[in-house]
């Protein structure tokens, strides 16, 4: 049974930069005929990531607890559920972190076999197939991250 299906459950955002998660009222509970407005930090001002119904926040002096949260929603990692079965299992620590991206990108790969093999090419196949290419990419992007390589200097702006 979908327990988001019967209430409206407000949905929860989260400040990396201030390490603080909030739930926000629906749009149609404020102002039902007004624009639609980007979720704000209240204390720094920034745009807050949606982070799902199921995001459960670290606490505020939980430093490697945020920063698994915020490599989790760089690669598109969220607690975003019709309230089921959860959305399964997130790492809620670094080291967790890497064996969970290495999963993931198991995973993204053969479906990035399976929708490579189909011989249709018709443009939702070509959609999937960017859309893995795309993970696959954001997944590998956070372990070089984790991971530089020895004897290589990180880069200057």
């Amino acid at each position: 049974m979908c327990r988001y299906g019967f209430a409206n459950y407000k949905p929860r955002y989260a400040c990396f930069r201030c390490r603080k998660a909030i739930r926000r009222r629906h749009k149609s509970e404020v102002d039902p005929a007004g624009a639609e407005r980007p979720a704000r930090c209240p204390d720094c001002g920034l745009l807050m990531a949606d982070m799902g119904l199921d995001f459960r926040p670290p606490s505020k002096s939980d430093r490697k607890g945020w920063t698994t949260a915020e490599a989790l929603w760089e690669v598109g990692e969220t607690f975003h559920s019709c309230g089921c079965s959860g959305p399964g299992y997130r790492p809620r620590n670094p080291a967790a972190l890497d064996a969970f991206f290495r999963a993931r990108l198991q995973e993204y790969r053969a479906n990035l076999r399976t929708f490579s093999d189909d011989p249709s090419g018709t443009p939702m196949i070509e959609d999937a197939i960017a859309t893995w290419r795309d993970r696959i990419r954001r997944i590998e992007a956070a372990l070089a991250q984790a991971h530089p390589r020895r004897g290589s200097r990180p880069t200057t702006r």
